[in-house]
């Protein structure tokens, strides 16, 4: 904790791995990690889809792999609202994920900076469809040919294996002999069509006190205080 810090803004806290739930509800936890400099872009204009952040130039610093985005602008979503998977503001249901890793590892060939500026942004299932938002789920990494859709509306709860609760809970998500499909169903994602709007959110974490704080400073000349935790076991 920096001197002069808020505790009851900015906290080191530590993921526990029961997090994320044993099985489907509404309740959820969803994460989305983005570069902290499209902070103050998403507070003032939600977390936008792939497409319509490309439309308006508000990517500035693009930390995927750009293959495989170029891929989800061809991918299409087979359940209403239908488009492709760039329409949608995506969200994972754990945090440490293959991608998160792939840029921990340096394995992104068009991004070499690392994790340390990435802040996650968190929001539930619940929060999203109380917003009224268009919600699609995939059981694995959605560009997959093969990845199956389901489509969240009140009275449709998907299959109860339809998510891999257990390899979301668990901190380590490679795949084995028994489980070759490990990796790819932690990349299970919950897709909102067009974007999400800030109100959505109910933590900011990053993996540094000094980002952490970076980060609320931005947060407080926007006149928000949502709270901001440093929590590094969310990383990697």
């Amino acid at each position: 904790m920096l001197p002069g810090s808020d505790a009851r803004l900015v906290r080191e806290v530590h993921w526990e791995m029961t997090e994320p739930p044993v099985c489907w509800s509404q309740a959820a936890p969803v994460w989305h990690f983005t570069r902290i400099e499209h902070l103050s872009t998403i507070i003032d204009q939600g977390l936008l889809s792939d497409a319509r952040a490309k439309d308006l130039g508000l990517m500035t610093v693009e930390v995927g792999n750009t293959d495989i985005k170029a891929r989800r602008t061809c991918r299409q979503v087979p359940v209403e609202p239908g488009g492709v998977v760039a329409d949608y503001a995506p969200f994972y249901f754990a945090p440490r994920s293959p991608m998160l890793y792939a840029i921990h590892r340096g394995n992104v060939s068009t991004y070499q900076e690392g994790c340390g500026r990435l802040l996650y942004l968190q929001t539930t299932i619940e929060r999203l469809a109380g917003l009224a938002l268009q919600i699609v789920l995939s059981d694995r990494n959605a560009v997959l040919d093969y990845a199956a859709f389901h489509e969240l509306v009140p009275g449709n709860a998907p299959p109860e294996d339809f998510i891999d609760w257990e390899v979301m809970r668990a901190r380590y998500w490679n795949n084995t002999p028994d489980e070759p499909a490990r990796r790819e169903r932690r990349m299970a994602e919950c897709l909102v069509h067009g974007g999400v709007p800030w109100e959505a959110f109910t933590e900011v974490a990053a993996s540094s006190s000094q980002v952490a704080h970076e980060a609320r400073a931005l947060l407080a000349r926007h006149g928000i205080a949502t709270p901001t935790t440093v929590r590094p076991n969310w990383y990697f």
